[in-house]
């Protein structure tokens, strides 16, 4: 009889362990994939996740995760409402998860919701506060985007892969988005979450072994802040005209160069000298 006490008993821990590492799991992959855009109980860049389970069918928010571009260009109502809502932010594809994760996702969305966190419908709106920041982090901010600083922890400078329309910086790289604006579509929060933990692949692995520090982070929101503000004043003596005309003069000195190395060039055959003795 203790036998099969013990037998069951033994059963019991297991499943126990297994639903713990199932929890475990969903806390796991929403903090990896979603925690930089969705926060519970307050918009930020994304939607607030609080009560969705409810909202929407368990389908179609598998769908939305996997690839909500795709339903917002096949005119799903739903989805094209949140897109606009949100200024238009594309979240990215979800497609390295699979249903499964994504279902775990979702119930560690739906224990949130049940837990005392309130629902953001019926709690008070939350007052947005506005930061000011010094002259001395935006200054900062700039020569760390532009690469005239290095990070502290050696990573790559924001300016390689990323624009923004300023009159103190050369054009930027095209591998990503325009940052000019990115303050007015994300504020304070929103760019400051994203810089310190990227959902973007491309940028999460650039920096997986190069973490930006807290200090830099609120750098780079600074300037992006400040750039964003005088974005209208911008444009008029962008680096653009600099690097055209830099590097047209460039090229015409190279070729005054090669034209005085061609003029002193040998017009004979080498062994002219030995051919008129």
């Amino acid at each position: 009889m203790k036998k099969y006490n013990s037998f069951w008993f033994v059963i019991g821990l297991v499943l126990a362990s297994f639903l713990i590492a199932e929890a475990q799991d969903g806390e796991a992959l929403y903090n990896q994939n979603c925690t930089a855009c969705h926060k519970f109980g307050q918009k930020l860049i994304g939607l607030d996740l609080i009560g969705i389970n409810e909202k929407r069918s368990e389908k179609w928010l598998i769908e939305f995760i996997r690839s909500s571009q795709s339903m917002i260009k096949s005119g799903d109502a739903d989805a094209v409402a949140i897109f606009e809502e949100f200024n238009q932010m594309v979240m990215n594809d979800q497609t390295h998860l699979s249903e499964g994760d994504i279902k775990e996702i979702l119930k560690y969305i739906k224990s949130q919701s049940s837990s005392e966190v309130v629902s953001s419908e019926t709690a008070e709106p939350i007052e947005e506060v506005v930061i000011e920041y010094k002259q001395e982090d935006i200054d900062k901010g700039k020569l760390l985007f532009s690469g005239e600083e290095r990070f502290a922890n050696g990573g790559v400078s924001c300016i390689s892969c990323h624009n923004v329309t300023n009159d103190e910086l050369i054009s930027g790289g095209l591998l990503a988005k325009d940052l000019t604006k990115a303050f007015s579509r994300m504020g304070d929060a929103g760019v400051s979450s994203i810089i310190s933990s990227s959902p973007f692949a491309v940028m999460s692995t650039a920096y997986q072994n190069n973490p930006l520090d807290s200090i830099e982070v609120v750098q780079l929101t600074a300037f992006l802040k400040h750039a964003d503000e005088v974005s209208a004043e911008q444009g008029k003596n962008n680096g653009n005209a600099l690097f055209i005309f830099g590097g047209g003069g460039g090229i015409i000195i190279l070729f005054v160069l090669i034209g005085l190395v061609w003029a002193r060039r040998l017009r004979n055959s080498v062994k002219e000298d030995v051919y008129n003795r």
